[in-house]
């Protein structure tokens, strides 16, 4: 190596090392329990920048200094498994088979569907009926709304089976979770979240004589409001600037106060789907929290994630004010097989886009 190569390439394979370690921080902190360590939970969410920063380094040394590319590429390979999950490629499974049954998730984002404007051309309601999924999982609704889209010549009639009260949504009762399905409901019973207005309803639905467990989830919110969302853009575009790092620490706040109640409720959640006796077992929903969360990992430890099974790329569902986020998920038992797992970006009516995916059950 050259003299003069030394003096640029050294202080750079410094920042590459650093860009690694954070790099590896983010992709494993889905495994520290955010009610623990609160703040270094949060670092899965900046996985996509940090992810962009080693490639980059990868892409520089090959083309400047093939030597210095070990570390990048070992750094990828650590982390090969959280790629794939937060990024999979799924050439296979892309055509669901006749025998499959649908199911769709999807945060509404409570306005967008009312009393007052079902009777309209409502480009959510359009969606569902033209979807024609078999069970229909829905979140941040209004009960009355879908009441009254009953009475509406719609798609309604599609769907027998239908639930609309949920847990404890006590400070703002009209925007629940609901439940859709072609196949009969037997049961279902709340899930509460101590603490929260969010909460989840579990459904034990007959499907084709077998019993899935499903579970309609809307985990804790981050609750941020609009000066927040702007402090977020603040913080991507002037990063320097001084407001934007007073506005930091009250984003984080936010963020880290979210995260913890997250983390509970997915230990709550955790345990009642260990109880769960049915064979089958869905859990779908807004979870709030990204697939390398510990809110992700608390709840696939025994079940798939359909997206890093059957989805292809990073596929975000949450869409708003610059936060790119997948933060809607689908999870089944892994006597499920996941095909064609969708995040469809045709429909932008929410700051949520809808998840569905097609399952078959494995033969006992």
């Amino acid at each position: 190596m050259k003299w003069y190569t030394k003096v640029w390439a050294f202080p750079l394979m410094l920042v590459n090392f650093f860009a690694s370690i954070v790099f590896i921080l983010c992709a494993f902190s889905h495994y520290i329990p955010a009610a623990k360590f609160p703040v270094i939970s949060l670092a899965g969410l900046a996985f996509p920048f940090a992810l962009a920063a080693v490639v980059a380094f990868l892409v520089f040394w090959f083309v400047f200094y093939r030597r210095y590319c070990w570390l990048s590429f070992l750094t990828l390979l650590i982390c090969s498994w959280e790629i794939y999950t937060m990024c999979p490629i799924n050439l296979k499974r892309q055509i669901p088979p006749k025998e499959g049954f649908k199911v769709l998730s999807y945060n509404v984002y409570s306005g967008n569907v009312t009393s007052s404007n079902v009777k309209k051309d409502n480009e959510v309601l359009n969606y569902i009926g033209k979807l024609d999924a078999d069970i229909v999982c829905l979140q941040e609704c209004n009960n009355e709304a879908f009441r009254a889209y009953e009475k509406e010549d719609g798609w309604m009639h599609k769907y027998p089976y239908r639930s609309y009260d949920v847990g404890n949504y006590t400070s703002r009762s009209g925007h629940l979770v609901v439940c859709l399905s072609k196949y009969p409901i037997l049961s279902r019973r709340i899930v509460s979240f101590e603490g929260s207005n969010n909460g989840a309803q579990v459904y034990e639905i007959l499907v084709e004589g077998d019993t899935v467990a499903l579970f309609n989830c809307h985990l804790q919110s981050f609750g941020l409001n609009d000066e927040d969302k702007d402090a977020y853009n603040d913080i991507l575009t002037r990063p320097k600037d001084n407001v934007a790092t007073s506005r930091t620490k009250t984003l984080v706040k936010k963020l880290r106060d979210a995260g913890v109640k997250r983390s509970l409720q997915a230990d709550g959640l955790r345990k009642e789907i260990d109880e769960c006796s049915a064979p089958y077992v869905i859990v779908c929903g807004d979870f709030n929290d990204t697939p390398l969360s510990y809110t992700h990992h608390v709840l696939t430890r025994k079940l798939n994630d359909a997206h890093t099974r059957s989805g292809n790329g990073f596929d975000f569902s949450y869409n708003s004010n610059h936060m790119y986020f997948r933060i809607d998920h689908i999870l089944a038992s892994k006597n499920l097989t996941p095909y064609a797992c969708k995040v469809d970006r045709s429909i932008k009516t929410s700051d949520h886009y809808p998840i569905h995916c097609t399952f078959v059950k494995k033969e006992k």
